[in-house]
C-alpha cells in the first residue's frame, strides 16, 4: 500500500516574521550608527514636525505600550530630541514637540525609510508589489478575524 505524500505547508508566520525581524534589523543597525535605537528614529517620525503630537496620540500611533512609551519620551527628552509643551485649554493634555536636533534626526530617519521603501519599488515589479499588497492585507483581515473569535 503506498502512503500519501503530505504536502509541507510553510509557515505564514514564520516568513513575516523573519522579513520583519530582517527589516527591523537594518533599521536597528542604521540606527546605531547615529547613536540611538529604531523605536527612537520611530517615535520621531510620528511627531508632527510643525504642529507637535498630543503625547495620547503617539501610542495609538506606535501600537505599543504606554509605559514603553513613557521611557521612550523620557529618553528622548533627556537627550535634547523633544520637549513637552502643554496645551492651553487643558493644562493636563501635553504636546511633544521636536527641537532642532529632533527634527535633524527626524528628517534622517525619513530619508532612510524613503530610501528603503524606493530600493524595494525599484527592484520588485509593479504586478509583484500589487500582489504583495493584496496577499498582506488579505491576511491581516484573516488574523483579525481569527482574534475577534476570541
Amino acid at each position: 500500500m503506498e502512503k500519501k505524500k503530505i504536502e509541507k505547508v510553510e509557515n505564514i508566520d514564520l516568513l513575516l516574521k523573519s522579513t520583519w525581524l530582517s527589516v527591523s534589523k537594518m533599521y536597528s543597525d542604521l540606527a546605531h550608527d547615529h547613536d540611538a535605537t529604531a523605536v527612537q528614529a520611530l517615535t520621531l517620525l510620528k511627531i508632527d514636525p510643525k504642529e507637535g503630537t498630543r503625547s495620547t496620540n503617539l501610542g495609538p500611533k506606535m501600537a505599543i505600550e504606554p509605559t514603553s512609551l513613557t521611557r521612550i519620551i523620557k529618553l528622548l527628552e533627556d537627550n535634547g530630541y523633544i520637549y513637552k509643551e502643554k496645551t492651553t485649554s487643558d493644562k493636563r493634555e501635553v504636546i511633544i514637540k521636536l527641537t532642532d536636533k529632533g527634527l535633524n534626526s527626524r528628517n534622517l530617519s525619513k530619508e532612510v525609510v524613503v530610501n528603503f521603501n524606493k530600493t524595494v519599488v525599484d527592484s520588485i515589479s509593479q504586478e509583484k508589489m500589487d500582489v504583495f499588497k493584496e496577499v498582506m492585507s488579505e491576511i491581516m483581515k484573516i488574523a483579525n478575524n481569527l482574534n475577534n473569535k476570541k
